[in-house]
């Protein structure tokens, strides 16, 4: 054939020589493929025939199949009866093919081939079957570049197939909508707004789109929404104004939320985009995405009212207080108005709980708020609950005095009233505590110290009710001098730590300690933390004793480390002037040096309210942090404002829900939602769960059952000094616990359910 044209290789001309092959050698199979290293090693067949029929292309992995000694050889192989020499060789055992003989085809540097003939039963003349694919195998060699270019353009055939098939499956899954809507014709932006406006909703048609997007529009299906204008999917009413928007702004929106009603009328809450293609100052085409933000929006409300509310009573929190007396004294000192704040603490409140249970005192509670709160009603006033049995009042237009002491008489009036609580009439008073603004104070943290100084004095004197005067501030005389005498305390040794124990929920065992700080005064005994804590967080006292407290804490978790060798993380609480203090870094940097503590044990802990005060500072400070290796957690989740998205561009590792939230959930439906919400959400964006407030077996089966990772609460431990501490931890590493043994049973039983 010297001096010939030579034909290329077309999928004609590969089709020829396979049926040659067949024919030739009374194949069952032959195919002709590329070997492939990646993904995996294998062979991508380019064309195929399977008896009398050609095949789709398809692959098959080279090591467990025959074609693995033909390449590895690069020479010819031929092999009788070899099926039970592949056992992993599906594509034999599938066709039940027996007999094998293949050779690498060389494509150049880059690139093999291989002609492979597979057969049913024994080769009826196997001496010539070499011969046979040499001639064959030639007639590849003058066509390299043919062939060559045959494989590329099949891999990308191929890897544009499956991109297609990959992409189109995700985009009609997806849970974001998105249409694809063509113009016909394309849209001049040269034209009058009003021609632009009726153009767009009448001559721009869906011509792709996925099931999400169908449904947020009410369409049954994809296939109904093809054709759609914006007309037909935002109505006659609504499609004027969205067009209108969309146009004027340059035929491009993003992420604009809007509110709808649903079909059974519920309010839903959306997430659109539509961007435009112009090209020659014409619009070609346009890009709808809609994201329904719905379950999102009713979690974030969930949350911001169990932040602003009292589960027990619902009436609205100390935060919820805070906030609306910063906004009216701000209001009021701008015009000239006054407002009363008033706290009211319950009398024998205490006596009932002790003797009739909690179940009872929270009936009691219930009772009051719902009594009180119709009574302020009529005197335009507003009440939340500051937690236990305190109560805070606040009358926003107070034009007289004279009005605000009625207000209280109507208080203890209906106080006075007997109680009906499971057949018994229990009686119940209060002392009430006033003060004006801006007559004293002029900032509502300052008026709310004076109304529980005015609550006090009532309460020492056996009165229903006080106004509050300079006179009677005995108690905040206390306070002060606790402060000033916190920071000598420091240096004297007066402080002490208490370690409160964390768990693993998975597994029962026990993962680290929260340090406590506590006063022992020579003087006043043992001071609560909430008597001089939330002051020195408002001083500078703060930084020396949260100095103190991290090199205690940290000093004695190295020792438990170098006596037990168990890695047990130590947490410590840090405040937002702590976050501000660029000592800080270097203190604990010193600290853990000091005590040969691994960084990676050591866990700051950090209200929300402290990350949303100075964001900013907040946020370089803790990234500083976290670059030693320590660990970040937020302390008390859920009852300030930030939430998970803020949270996840914070160098945080740790989200402790409130015990607020873990309390009362093997209770309440909606706060089981919320605890299991936060520790899902919190998942996603990689953090470990810590809940708070664990107090008895089934809240901590709960928090199994939702994948909460630790746990801590009286049900575990309550904080312990230090020698008791030791001997917890020493006795839980010992001995098999009570935890372990409960979480293991639980286990068991979520996987034999599946």
């Amino acid at each position: 054939m010297s001096g010939e044209a030579l034909e290329p290789i077309s999928e004609d001309s590969l089709q020829a020589i396979l049926l040659q092959l067949q024919q030739t050698t009374g194949a069952d199979m032959v195919l002709f493929g590329e070997v492939q290293s990646a993904p995996v090693l294998r062979i991508q067949t380019l064309c195929s025939r399977l008896d009398q029929t050609w095949q789709p292309n398809f692959s098959y992995l080279l090591d467990t199949h025959p074609c693995h000694n033909v390449i590895e050889k690069q020479g010819f192989q031929q092999w009788q009866n070899i099926a039970d020499q592949f056992p992993e060789a599906f594509l034999l055992h599938d066709n039940r093919l027996t007999a094998y003989a293949g050779t690498p085809i060389s494509l150049g540097p880059d690139v093999t081939g291989i002609l492979v003939a597979m057969s049913r039963s024994p080769w009826k003349n196997p001496a010539s079957l070499q011969s046979q694919f040499t001639e064959l195998a030639a007639e590849f060699k003058p066509h390299h570049d043919t062939v060559f270019n045959a494989i590329e353009h099949a891999r990308l055939a191929r890897k544009l197939n499956i991109r297609d098939e990959f992409f189109r499956e995700y985009v009609l899954d997806n849970p974001t909508g998105v249409s694809f809507s063509e113009f016909m014709p394309p849209l001049p932006i040269h034209l009058p707004i009003e021609q632009l406006i009726h153009r767009v909703m009448y001559t721009a048609f869906v011509v792709e789109c996925n099931r999400a997007i169908a449904r947020m529009y009410g369409y049954p299906d994809t296939v109904a929404m093809m054709g759609a204008r914006p007309l037909d999917v935002n109505g006659p009413e609504k499609a004027p104004r969205v067009s209108e928007y969309w146009v004027r702004h340059h035929y491009e929106i993003r992420d604009v939320e809007s509110q709808a009603i649903d079909s059974e009328g519920n309010v839903t809450w959306i997430s659109g985009s539509v961007f435009g293609k112009i090209v020659d100052g014409k619009v070609l085409h346009f890009w709808t995405k809609r994201r329904d933000l719905t379950v999102q929006k009713r979690y974030e409300a969930a949350i911001q009212h169990k932040a602003h509310h009292d589960a027990l009573t619902g009436l609205p929190n100390r935060y919820w207080f805070q906030e609306r007396i910063e906004l009216l004294t701000q209001d009021h000192m701008a015009r000239g108005k006054r407002l009363c704040v008033g706290l009211l603490d319950l009398n024998g409140f205490k006596e009932i709980n002790d003797t009739l249970g909690h179940a009872v005192g929270d009936q009691i509670l219930r009772a009051v708020a719902v009594r009180l709160l119709k009574g302020l009603k009529q005197h335009g006033a507003e009440m939340a609950r500051l937690g236990g049995d305190e109560f805070a009042i606040i009358m926003p237009e107070l034009s007289d005095p004279t009005h605000a002491e009625a207000m209280g008489h109507t208080l203890q009036k209906l106080l006075n009233e007997s109680f009906e609580v499971e057949d018994m009439l229990l009686s119940i008073g209060g002392s009430l505590g006033l003060a004006l603004f801006p007559d004293w104070q002029e900032t509502g943290e300052d008026l709310m110290r004076l109304a529980d100084v005015a609550m006090y004095a009532a309460k020492k004197d056996g009165l229903p009710m006080r106004w509050y005067h300079p006179d009677i501030d005995n108690h905040s005389k206390r306070r002060l001098s606790l402060l000033t005498s916190l920071g000598p305390a420091i240096e004297q040794g007066e402080l002490f730590l208490v370690y409160q124990p964390k768990i693993d929920v998975w597994n029962g065992h026990h993962s680290g300690f929260e340090a406590l700080v506590r006063w022992r005064h020579p003087v006043h005994g043992l001071i609560p933390p909430n008597d001089f804590i939330p002051f020195a967080e408002t001083n500078e006292v703060i930084r020396p004793l949260t100095r103190w407290v991290l090199n205690e804490a940290i000093r004695q978790g190295a020792e438990w480390l170098a006596a037990t060798g168990t890695r047990l993380k130590m947490a410590v609480n840090v405040s937002v002037r702590n976050l501000l203090d660029e000592q800080l870094e270097g203190h604990i940097l010193e600290c853990l040096k000091k005590h040969a503590f691994p960084a990676d044990l050591l866990e700051l802990e950090v209200t929300e309210s402290a990350l949303m005060t100075r964001p900013a500072q907040a946020m370089t400070m803790l990234q500083s942090l976290r670059e030693l290796g320590v660990s970040i957690a937020i302390d008390d989740f859920g009852t300030g404002y930030s939430s998970l998205a803020y949270l996840a561009r914070l160098p945080v590792t740790t989200l402790k829900v409130d015990q607020a939230f873990v309390k009362e959930m093997v209770h309440s439906k909606s706060e089981e939602q919320i605890v299991r919400s936060i520790i899902g959400l919190a998942h996603q964006c990689q953090l470990t769960v810590v809940a708070e407030g664990v107090e008895d077996e089934a809240t901590l089966v709960a928090l199994l059952n939702m994948g909460c990772d630790l746990a801590q609460g009286y049900f575990i431990a309550r904080p312990m000094e230090v020698e008791q501490a030791g001997k917890w931890a020493a006795n839980q590493q010992a001995n098999p616990t009570a935890f372990s043994y409960l979480v293991e049973q639980e286990r068991k039983r979520i996987v034999r359910l599946g």
